[in-house]
């Protein structure tokens, strides 16, 4: 049986990679710098990207350089939405596998128990050596399966705190620019070509015109 356990652990392993998550959120969080947006609507990526593992000098840099920017508000949420549905779904595995886990412990612990228990005599040849034998194999079982443990809590903590923060974002970026989407609600415009909430282009391209002469 200890190489269900080992599968076990070997999946914690692989599900404690958060290289990718981590890249993508840092990547949003570029983008959105680049498109220019307050540093209040992207307080929530930090803390994701820094949920995730990214240290404080990556976090930084991130946007201060050439690179993709997104061209609109679409844009940049439906990405988001997209990394928020592989957080959260990296949470789910996580916590099935740890459930997973608990049951293969108890199993482990009751052979270990099991294997403790059984009774040798002398003279009784190879008594011994299969007992010792059952309870290194079941002490190898508690060992996976406690190793396995020991990653998943805390990754769960991080892949919850790293989705809280993203799921942040968009109220946060209301919130920032709330001023601006009461007045695109009350039929309001922004200039032509401003930053992702942009209004109609003027017949004569000047929309200053517009208004001076309406």
């Amino acid at each position: 049986m200890s190489g269900y356990e080992r599968q076990l652990l070997a999946r914690a392993h692989e599900l404690e990679d958060l290289g990718e998550p981590a890249e993508t959120v840092t990547g949003i969080l570029g983008g959105g710098r680049r498109a220019g947006l307050d540093p209040d609507a992207l307080a929530g990526l930090v803390g994701a990207a820094t949920a995730l593992g990214v240290d404080g000098v990556a976090v930084y840099a991130a946007g201060r350089g050439p690179g993709a920017r997104y061209a609109s508000e679409a844009e940049f949420l439906s990405t988001l939405a997209d990394a928020e549905d592989d957080i959260a779904e990296r949470l789910k595995a996580a916590g099935r596998l740890h459930d997973q886990t608990v049951t293969a412990l108890d199993s482990a612990l009751d052979a270990l128990d099991a294997a403790r228990a059984m009774p040798t005599s002398d003279p009784c040849d190879g008594c011994h050596g299969f007992k010792a034998a059952a309870i290194a194999e079941a002490e190898a079982r508690v060992r996976s399966c406690e190793d396995a443990i020991e990653i998943l809590e805390p990754l769960s903590g991080q892949l919850r705190h790293a989705l809280a923060r993203i799921r942040a974002v968009p109220s946060d970026l209301g919130e920032t620019y709330e001023s601006v989407y009461s007045l695109i609600r009350r039929g309001g415009a922004m200039p032509h070509q401003g930053r992702w909430i942009t209004g109609q282009e003027a017949v004569t391209g000047k929309w200053w015109g517009n208004a001076k002469n309406s």
